[in-house]
C-alpha cells in the first residue's frame, strides 16, 4: 500500500467513527509512523508503507476509532509555539490556556528590566504554563506545584527538554500551600467542569483524567480554596491569574471579591471573544469585581 493510499483509508475511516478532523488526524497520525516533518511527509506519498509500519498505522488508526485522544497517541502536544511531552497522567495542553501565559508575559515586560519575578503554576501538569512562560521570560523563576507524582514526572521530562530545568521547580502539595514563599504572580489552570456535568462530555474528554476535570458541586471548589490561600503567599502588588469557564465569571469574580477583599478583579477574553481568565491584582485598592456585562477588561 503506497503512503497516499494508507491516508485515504485511514481518513475513511475515522470520518465513520465520528472523527471530526479526519483528514488532519490521519495526517498527523501517518506522519508519526513516519517519523515525517508535513514537507517529508508530502514529499514521500507515492512511496510503499512497507508492512511494520502499515500494522502500526492500523493499530493507532483503531486506537483513535475507540476515541482515545490524538495527543495521546502520539505522545506529545503543542503549546505556546513549544511541543510538550503528554500521556494519560496529565491534562491536554489546550489553545485557550495560552492566554494564561500571554497575561503573565505582560505582567513579567510591565516590571523593571532587571526584575526577577517569582511566579508559581498551580496545578502544572504536563509543565506547559510553566515551561512557556520560563521559555520567554528569562530572568523568571517558576514553581510548579501539582498532587500528581506522575504529572510532576511528565512535566520533568518536559522542563529539561526545553531548558529550563534550572529556574522551573517542582513541589508535589496542595494548591498555594506547597509553596514555601510568597511569589509575585500565581497563574492556575485548575479543574472547573462540575462533577454532574463529567458524564456529558466528549468520550475523548473523558479519557483525560477525571481529577483534572472535576471542579466538585458547581465546577468551582478549587477555585475559591485558592483565592482563599492568596493573604500572605502572594506578593504585595502581585496577581493571580485563573483560568474559568465563560459562564463561571460572574461567581468567580465574586469569589475572588470576597476572598481577597482589596484587590481589583477583572477578567480578559479568547480568541472567540469569550470570557477566560480571572485576573486579581493585589493592588490595595478596595474595589469590586468587573460586572460581565460592563467595562470588562479585553
Amino acid at each position: 500500500m503506497k503512503i497516499a493510499e494508507s491516508l485515504v483509508l485511514a481518513t475513511e475511516t475515522l470520518s465513520e467513527a465520528g472523527i471530526a478532523d479526519a483528514r488532519l488526524e490521519a495526517e498527523v497520525l501517518l506522519r508519526h509512523v513516519l517519523g515525517a516533518d508535513r514537507a517529508g511527509f508530502f514529499a514521500s506519498v507515492r512511496e510503499e508503507l512497507r508492512p511494520p509500519r502499515e500494522h502500526h498505522m492500523g493499530h493507532l488508526v483503531q486506537r483513535r476509532v475507540r476515541h482515545e485522544p490524538l495527543a495521546y497517541i502520539t505522545g506529545h502536544r503543542e503549546f505556546y509555539g513549544l511541543d510538550f511531552a503528554v500521556n494519560p497522567g496529565v491534562l491536554i495542553p489546550r489553545q485557550e490556556t495560552e492566554l494564561l501565559v500571554e497575561k503573565a508575559l505582560e505582567f513579567c515586560s510591565s516590571l523593571r528590566p532587571d526584575a526577577q519575578p517569582t511566579i508559581a503554576d498551580i496545578g502544572t501538569g504536563s509543565g506547559a504554563i510553566a515551561i512557556a512562560i520560563a521559555h520567554h521570560a528569562s530572568r523568571a523563576t517558576i514553581h510548579a506545584t501539582d498532587t500528581s507524582l506522575s504529572a510532576l514526572a511528565t512535566a520533568d521530562v518536559n522542563r529539561h527538554r526545553h531548558g529550563v530545568a534550572n529556574r522551573v521547580h517542582l513541589h508535589p502539595g496542595d494548591l498555594l500551600g506547597a509553596l514555601t514563599a510568597s511569589v509575585d504572580l500565581v497563574v492556575s489552570n485548575l479543574p472547573y467542569i462540575p462533577t454532574d456535568e463529567i458524564s456529558g462530555l466528549a468520550l475523548e474528554l473523558r479519557r483525560e483524567p477525571r481529577s483534572s476535570l472535576n471542579g466538585g458541586g458547581d465546577g468551582l471548589d478549587l477555585i475559591r480554596r485558592l483565592l482563599g490561600q492568596v493573604a500572605g503567599r502572594v506578593r504585595p502588588y502581585g496577581r493571580v491569574l485563573l483560568e474559568i469557564s465563560p459562564e463561571q465569571l460572574e461567581s468567580v469574580c465574586a469569589a475572588a471579591t470576597v476572598s481577597v477583599p482589596r484587590a481589583h478583579v477583572s477578567f480578559h477574553r479568547d480568541l472567540l471573544g469569550l470570557p477566560r481568565a480571572v485576573e486579581v491584582r493585589l493592588d490595595g485598592t478596595a474595589r469590586n469585581a468587573v460586572h460581565p456585562h460592563r467595562g470588562a477588561r479585553a
